[in-house]
């Protein structure tokens, strides 16, 4: 991809980084087009999308450790973030 301030190809950078998601922490790898020039980030739609499958990878990853350590239980309401379930349907 050419950057769009100088129009020199970038190069693609995978790094570790931290997200923060509903008041918790994860570490994920975080892809993005460096503009060596400008030292620019750069995304585009496909980036985008392989970021947020990482950071919903750590997101199901983190649920399954809490609900294996609740030795299989959990508290149903916690999967509506607060709506009230009865309403659900």
């Amino acid at each position: 991809m050419k950057s769009p301030l100088t129009g020199i190809e970038m190069k693609l950078v995978s790094e570790p980084t931290t997200l923060d998601y509903k008041g918790k922490t994860y570490n994920v790898i975080q892809h993005y087009y460096l503009c060596e020039s400008t030292g620019e980030q750069f995304t585009t739609t496909e980036l985008d999308e392989t970021n947020l499958l990482e950071l919903n990878k750590q997101v199901k990853l983190d649920f399954l450790d809490q609900f294996a350590a609740n030795e299989g239980k959990i508290n149903i309401s916690t999967l509506y973030e607060g709506k009230d379930k009865q309403h659900l349907k």
